[in-house]
C-alpha cells in the first residue's frame, strides 16, 4: 500500500487494524487520563515477575482440588517464532480443558463494506494538518519525509487512523502487519501433539472489529490527537515492537514486557469502546477459569499479557474471590 492512494488507505486500515486490535507494540504517551478509561494501563506489580522454568512465564490459580496453569500470551508474534513447548506439553498432558484467549471476530463481508462506505469513520473533509496543533503538524511532517511521502499525503485521513498508519510505515509509505498467533501453535499442540490425553478445547467469545473501527473513527478531537502522538512516538521509537515482544515473551522475561511502552495500544485501550470490550473479554476468562476449578485435575487456560496482569484483571479477580494464585518464580514443573 502507498499513502498516496486513498482506496488502499482504507482497506488496508480496515484489514491491519483487525489484527492490531489487542496487539502490544512499542512508545506511548499520556496527553489523556489513560487511568480513568484504560483497564489495562496499570499492573499488578507483585504479579510481574520472570520465569522460573523454560520458556514463556505461567502463573497458576488454585483451590484444593484443582488447578488452571495460565499463559499469558501475546495477541500477536511472528510467523514461527520459536519457543520452548516442553512446559506447555507437559501441563497439556491429562488437562481437562484449554481455554483459549478470546479473539477478535472479524466478518469479512463488513470489513469490506465498512471499507467501501465507511468514509466518515476514516477520512476528513477538512485538511487533518489544519485541524492539528503545530507541534504535532511538525512532527508528522518529518516523519513524512523521513518515509518519503509528501506532506499532504496523509490530510484526507483522520488523525487516529493517520496515526496507525505513520506508526507502521516502512520506508517509500508502504504500510504491513504480519504475523500469526501463538494461541493457534498451542491449539494444534492439543489437537494433534503426541498427548496421551487429550484436553478438550474451550473457545471465548471475542470482540467485533468492525464496531471497534468505528469507535475509534468516532474519537472526539483531543483523542484523535492522542492517537496520532501515539502513532508517531512508535515510529520514533523504530516502529511496531512485534518481534521484540515475542522474544521477550518467549523468554519468560515478564518484567520487560511489563515495562515495554505500549505505541498505539495505549490509543486503542482508551477508547470507551474499546475499553468495554476488554473489560468483558477479561470477565469471561475469569469465569472460564473459575468454572474449571470446579472439575478436580488440572487446566490450561492462555489470556492475553496486559488483562491477565491489570489491577482489574484477570488474575486480580480471582484472587479477590479467594483462590490462590502463584506466580512464575514459584510455579513447579
Amino acid at each position: 500500500m502507498t499513502i498516496g492512494s486513498k482506496a488502499s488507505q482504507v482497506a488496508a486500515l480496515a484489514g491491519t487494524l483487525a489484527l492490531l486490535g489487542s496487539a502490544q507494540v512499542q512508545a506511548q504517551s499520556t496527553p489523556v487520563d489513560l487511568q480513568r478509561v484504560d483497564p489495562e494501563a496499570n499492573l499488578v506489580e507483585e504479579l510481574v515477575v520472570n520465569a522460573k522454568l523454560p520458556g514463556p512465564a505461567w502463573w497458576k490459580v488454585s483451590d484444593a482440588d484443582s488447578t488452571v496453569y495460565v499463559l499469558a500470551v501475546p495477541a500477536i508474534a511472528p510467523k514461527g517464532l520459536a519457543f520452548d513447548t516442553s512446559v506447555i506439553e507437559r501441563r497439556l498432558d491429562g488437562a481437562n480443558r484449554l481455554i483459549l484467549a478470546p479473539e477478535p471476530k472479524i466478518n469479512v463481508v463488513r470489513v469490506v463494506s465498512l471499507a467501501v462506505g465507511g468514509r466518515r469513520y476514516f477520512l476528513t473533509d477538512t485538511p487533518m494538518r489544519q485541524t492539528l496543533p503545530s507541534d504535532l503538524r511538525a512532527r508528522l511532517e518529518a516523519r513524512l519525509k523521513t518515509a518519503g511521502e509528501d506532506a499532504d499525503s496523509m490530510d484526507d485521513i483522520k488523525p487516529a487512523f493517520a496515526g496507525f498508519l505513520v506508526a507502521n510505515m516502512k520506508s517509500g509509505g508502504s504500510v504491513s502487519i504480519s504475523g500469526g498467533s501463538v494461541g493457534d501453535r498451542i491449539e494444534k499442540i492439543a489437537r494433534k501433539g503426541d498427548l496421551k490425553k487429550r484436553p478438550k478445547i474451550q473457545e471465548l467469545e471475542g470482540y467485533d472489529v468492525i464496531d471497534t473501527l468505528k469507535a475509534v473513527g468516532s474519537l472526539p478531537k483531543t483523542q484523535q490527537e492522542f492517537c496520532l502522538d501515539a502513532g508517531l512516538r512508535e515510529a520514533d521509537a523504530g516502529g511496531p515492537g512485534i518481534e521484540e515482544t515475542a522474544r521477550r515473551w518467549a523468554e519468560g522475561d515478564v518484567v520487560k514486557l511489563a515495562a515495554a511502552d505500549r505505541g498505539y495500544q495505549a490509543c486503542l485501550s482508551a477508547t470507551p469502546r474499546v475499553a468495554t470490550e476488554i473489560r468483558q473479554t477479561i470477565e469471561r476468562s475469569t469465569s472460564a477459569i473459575e468454572a474449571a476449578l470446579k472439575v478436580p485435575g488440572k487446566s490450561v487456560a492462555l489470556v492475553n499479557f496486559r488483562p491477565l496482569l491489570a489491577e482489574q484483571g484477570v488474575l486480580a479477580r480471582l484472587r479477590a474471590k479467594g483462590l490462590k494464585v502463584t506466580t512464575p518464580a514459584d510455579s513447579a514443573p
